[in-house]
């Protein structure tokens, strides 16, 4: 038996456990736990520590938001940017096992995945990411900031790293990397067509085409899409359709576009994937550099 079905059959039996006991956390009703820190070093810490309790490996998933940076000595602009930190883990933290330890430090998300090896960080590492991009896109809590950028990356012990701090700077080093920006104006129902549009090229009024659909602009995409949407939407269809998959989360397909309201489109996506789309403008060289990469 290979380390990778060991993982799995530890990760099937420990989903039925109650969270291991940490003196980092308190007794909560919500076992899905995680607890603030005020440094890296404190995970560093807590991480040597696991390696004394008889755990021979484990894999680590960190996850940042930047947030705007304009207003940052407000108090206010703190708090908002803070809550909306813990939004957005709260969220992605049921995604991991509840005998997993995660930490907030700042704006990083730290996932410790007790027993798991490399590979198995990077399966955790889709499934986060997939869930947070589908967050950041379709978030309508009030008072919740949209981060202008975030990454996301994962490393393991003992292999490939062999103590704590290799491990953590090795996971900081983005896998996936995300540039969007914060929506401004309230949602509006978009209105859709089957006539081609004439759309801007310059990155501010794309941006404001966005604001006035109410609908994501993101000016940069990854380098690659999730492997779990590859497999719904395939190289060709993309081509096809002018397309890029960003992520999906529970029956909702979001792509970058160039054309939001080209109906034809989206209809085809949602017939060929069975999803809900939900479209994210893109600018046309952008969305073209990202399709050239899938080929």
């Amino acid at each position: 038996m290979n380390i990778c079905s060991i993982f799995f059959i530890l990760r099937s039996r420990t989903m039925r456990k109650e969270a291991i006991t940490h003196p980092a956390f308190e007794p909560t009703t919500n076992a899905y736990t995680y607890a603030v820190v005020d440094s890296v070093q404190a995970v560093a810490e807590k991480m040597q520590w696991v390696t004394q309790i008889s755990i021979e490996q484990f894999a680590l998933v960190t996850i940042t938001l930047y947030f705007e940076q304009e207003g940052r000595s407000s108090s206010a602009r703190q708090t908002q940017a803070r809550q909306s930190a813990c939004y957005y883990l709260d969220n992605l933290r049921p995604l991991v096992r509840k005998t997993d330890l995660v930490f907030l430090s700042g704006w990083t998300f730290y996932f410790i995945l007790l027993g798991a090896n490399l590979q198995g960080g990077n399966i955790v590492q889709e499934r986060l990411w997939d869930a947070l991009m589908w967050r950041v896109h379709n978030s309508r809590t009030p008072g919740i900031l949209r981060p202008r950028s975030m990454q996301i990356g994962h490393s393991a012990y003992p292999v490939p790293q062999q103590d704590a701090q290799e491990c953590i700077m090795a996971a900081n080093e983005a896998s996936l990397s995300f540039t969007t920006r914060p929506e401004k104006a309230s949602r509006k129902p978009l209105k859709y067509t089957n006539e081609p549009t004439s759309l801007p090229a310059k990155d501010a009024e794309l941006s404001e085409m966005a604001r006035k659909l109410g609908i994501p602009y993101l000016s940069l995409l990854p380098s690659r899409p999730p492997a779990k949407v590859q497999q719904l939407v395939s190289p060709q269809l993309a081509q096809e359709l002018h397309c890029y998959p960003l992520g999906r989360e529970r029956d909702i397909l979001t792509v970058a576009i160039a054309n939001p309201q080209d109906r034809r489109a989206l209809d085809r996506l949602q017939q060929e994937t069975g999803l809900h789309i939900f479209p994210v403008l893109a600018s046309p060289r952008e969305l073209q550099t990202a399709l050239e990469r899938l080929v």
